[in-house]
């Protein structure tokens, strides 16, 4: 009997001493990548139903010195739309609207050809409704008006996918028309306030947030607007309450089980089309449910989406095969939550993991500010060469950040690394048309003609160069 005991306790204490390991290496990688400038905010990982590591990192408010709390709150970006989804499952669950119905039975104001596109369509991202570009403050009101003026769709309703943001801000429009709540209203009695989401809340023109954390970009810009798009991406939490979430939806009890089913059937297969199965690299075989991607793993269903806009990142992933939750949110927008998803995973399968690389035009960027652009770009030269192991090298990266000191009228610098990127991408005509737009705003136009003229070289059919050219030459 001594024995039975004693093995018992060898095992448990196997299991404690095998936990602490992996919460030690997860507190390993995250304490490097915040030391390495690419994470602020909060992190909660649970494994087998257990809250295995939560911290907090970085400031909320720089200015202010005010430090990131695992209670501070942050925008969630597009993980808004798995709240905004379920409002819809409720309403539909209590007879109140029917997933086939046309959207303009709740707006006979939108244009007659949106007429075959369902509730079931925006859901899904297969509505073929208008693509735009958010920008500060942007409403419900203003996506409305984008639907109004399109003169077509986009294509015909279920036949492909589309990541659609104007279809769940209409989504969270209906539920306003349908329960005559606010869609914070609605979201906090039959959501947030059941499942105890008490710092959770869809943010409201009339009653803005003051309390969420900063947004910063890459480089320490501030970048911090609000959206009030409703359904889309206005929701504001902490990592905490949507761990609240993530376990509530185990066995949630404000539908019945057959919706809940429907919320969480692959659209691939609810409609049997496979146009809607799609591939990626990271998770395969993936398909959006309802506000949610689904795909596999180990043999059981893997829920994940994040959220990005303004200064901010959100990640929430819900494995049901080992119980495991993986909620990130960050106030630094550029933050490599994928990667450090995956390192998440494989440390808790007891795999070596890897740390994410930092985008290499932060190097440059410190670099410029320490010792100066000539010095910088003399640097990154080889740096590019023999450091691929710790840094993302990148096109696009590079011309971003051309473009940031371009905004910034720091006009010299902005063309060394427009200049930069064509040097070390000479097949590019998109690095030639970005040169020119530095020599455009310098004043130089016989040079941005003849940085026009080399990518017109390298992309002859581009109607765009075309005609900027024609306006060069015409001045």
């Amino acid at each position: 009997m001594k024995k039975i005991v004693l093995l018992v306790l060898l095992a448990v204490n196997s299991n404690l001493f095998a936990q602490q390991s992996k919460t030690g290496k997860i507190d390993s990688l995250m304490t490097a990548v915040y030391n390495r400038g690419q994470f602020t905010g909060s992190i909660l990982i649970a494994n087998q139903g257990k809250v295995v590591y939560k911290k907090a990192f970085g400031m909320a408010d720089r200015e202010k010195k005010i430090p990131f709390t695992l209670n501070t709150q942050e925008y969630i970006g597009s993980i808004s739309k798995q709240f905004t989804a379920m409002g819809i499952a409720i309403l539909e669950d209590r007879g109140k609207l029917k997933y086939s119905q046309s959207i303009r039975d709740f707006f006979q104001e939108l244009p007659a050809f949106m007429q075959s596109v369902t509730v079931q369509n925006l859901l899904y991202h297969t509505s073929g409704l208008a693509i735009f570009d958010d920008y500060p403050d942007m409403t419900e009101k203003n996506v409305f008006d984008i639907l109004l003026k399109q003169n077509k769709l986009r294509f015909t309703p279920g036949t492909k996918f589309e990541y659609c943001n104007a279809g769940y801000s209409l989504l969270g429009m209906i539920i306003e028309k349908v329960s005559g709540q606010s869609l914070n209203g609605f979201l906090t009695a039959n959501i947030f306030k059941p499942l105890g989401m008490n710092h959770t809340v869809v943010n409201e023109i009339s009653h803005r947030n003051t309390t969420r954390a900063i947004g910063y970009g890459l480089y320490g810009d501030i970048n911090n607007y609000d959206s009030f798009m409703g359904g889309n991406v206005s929701i504001i939490s902490t990592v905490e309450d949507l761990y609240k979430w993530d376990e509530a939806l185990y066995h949630f009890k404000q539908v019945k089980q057959a919706t809940l089913a429907e919320v969480f059937t692959p659209s691939s297969q609810a409609v049997n089309n496979t146009a809607l199965l799609l591939k990626d690299n990271m998770f395969g075989d993936k398909s959006y449910g309802f506000g949610i991607w689904i795909a596999m793993h180990n043999d059981a269903k893997d829920f994940f989406h994040d959220g990005a806009f303004s200064g901010y990142m959100a990640y929430n992933e819900r494995i049901t095969s080992d119980h495991t939750d993986i909620i990130e949110l960050s106030n630094l927008r550029h933050a490599p939550e994928y990667e450090i998803r995956q390192a998440i995973v494989n440390i808790l399968a007891n795999k070596p993991y890897s740390l994410p690389k930092i985008t290499a035009s932060v190097w440059l960027n410190a670099k410029i500010t320490a010792d100066g652009i000539d010095s910088a770009i003399s640097g990154y030269r080889p740096l590019q060469k023999t450091d691929t192991a710790n840094y993302a090298f990148s096109e696009y990266d590079l011309n971003q950040y051309a473009y940031l000191l371009l905004r910034a009228n720091r006009i010299n610098e902005a063309i060394k690394v427009f200049k930069l990127n064509t040097e070390l991408h000479p097949d590019s005509f998109n690095v030639y048309d970005s040169l020119a737009d530095g020599y455009e705003k310098a004043g130089d136009k016989a040079k941005a003609l003849e940085s026009c003229m080399k990518a017109l070289k390298l992309d002859p059919n581009n109607d765009y160069e075309k005609n900027r050219i024609k306006g060069f030459e015409s001045q």
